[in-house]
């Protein structure tokens, strides 16, 4: 059972699409590491085939599944060179919706409880906050640019909630030039304040 809150789960869906209004319905690619993208931060370049295509072929047309398939594992300059090929694909708000409820959400949820098991401790905005950080990052806790997840992790052990946002806005520094992302650490910081509220902290 997931002890996110819908306002925490709507918030991470616009983070990574905008929202409906805003949502590119042809696959992207985000930059840096990424592979080709689609829905609500599916990365196919980091995802192994059979994930993908267990995931949304009810959803798409043998067409689509086979190009999508076609440009799995392809990451950083080989995805962006690739993207052409299929950016006239088209991936429905309803299915991204979908697979992010369906798959995405509870696969992350995972991952971020054997980074931090006291999430289970926590109200969902807090929850959400924390599921967001290690969707958006991944679940490394290693180096230089982990410090602050870590931290995090050493906080959350003994449960010391309350410093725990200011790890979140701490990573800022790890993007100067990055408005989005920075915009993203500051509002997690805010959702999991608003969680610890709940708890009167």
């Amino acid at each position: 059972m997931m002890n996110m809150s819908p306002r925490g789960i709507k918030a991470i869906i616009a983070w990574e699409t905008g929202g409906e209004q805003f949502y590119d319905r042809n696959p992207e690619w985000p930059g840096g590491a990424s592979g080709v993208t689609i829905g609500v931060g599916w990365d196919l370049g980091h995802t192994p085939v059979i994930e993908t295509t267990r995931a949304w072929a009810k959803h798409l047309d043998s067409q689509t599944m086979a190009a999508l398939v076609g440009v799995s594992g392809r990451k950083g300059e080989n995805a962006r060179a690739i993207l052409p090929h299929v950016r006239h694909l088209v991936i429905p708000w309803a299915a991204a919706l979908a697979v992010f409820e369906d798959v995405t959400l509870p696969t992350w949820y995972l991952r971020t409880l054997r980074v931090y098991p006291q999430l289970v401790d926590l109200p969902g905005d807090c929850a959400a906050a924390l599921v967001s950080l290690v969707f958006n990052r991944g679940p490394s806790l290693v180096g230089d640019r982990r410090t602050e997840m870590a931290a995090i992790r050493d906080l959350m052990r003994v449960k010391e909630w309350k410093p725990i946002p200011d790890q979140f806005r701490a990573m800022k520094r790890l993007w100067p030039e990055s408005r989005g992302l920075r915009r993203r650490r500051d509002e997690e910081a805010d959702l999991f304040e608003a969680g610890l509220a709940l708890l009167g902290e």
